[in-house]
């Protein structure tokens, strides 16, 4: 069985690539990832990774985690994993990742580095977060009602110049 990083107020760097390798699993798993970022609850200040998939919705959550369960389980006994119990899944209805994508279809969103990078203590739109690292934030089409990606995701190499 792998390891599971031990999470605390600190953001890290194994936190990231831990992140990163469990999105490529999902990927691989055909999980639909549209958007997937590290968050820091303002109450407790612990780090959370959310992930936002329309097959939140449709299968449910359980069977999401359950998804995740399996890309974890996938992974070698050296790896280190995000456990469970540090993920949040949510549908894109959930109030952040609709206003992170409402921010993508603005001249803000070209403005600022907002992949691969920690934004702390900020609003956007009406929605304050105390501190946040973005992996990824798929380019929606209306035309397939959401399910066509176009993935904005960090490179290995970027990751490791944290």
């Amino acid at each position: 069985m792998a390891k599971e990083i031990f999470m605390t107020q600190w953001f890290n760097h194994e936190m990231v690539l831990a992140g990163d390798t469990l999105i490529k699993r999902l990927d691989h798993a055909d999980a639909n990832v549209q958007a997937a970022f590290w968050l820091l609850a303002d109450e407790g200040k612990m780090w959370e990774l959310v992930i936002a998939s329309p097959l939140v919705a449709s299968e449910g959550p359980r069977n999401y985690y359950l998804r995740i369960h399996a890309a974890n389980e996938a992974a070698n006994s050296q790896e280190e994993i995000v456990s469970l119990h540090d993920i949040h899944v949510v549908n894109m209805d959930y109030r952040l990742v609709k206003t992170l994508f409402a921010a993508r279809e603005t001249p803000l969103w070209d403005d600022v580095p907002w992949l691969n990078r920690r934004l702390g203590k900020n609003f956007i739109g009406n929605v304050y977060f105390e501190d946040m690292y973005i992996y990824r934030m798929t380019s929606l089409s209306p035309i397939n009602h959401g399910l066509n990606p176009k993935p904005a995701m960090a490179s290995h190499q970027q990751i490791n110049q944290l």
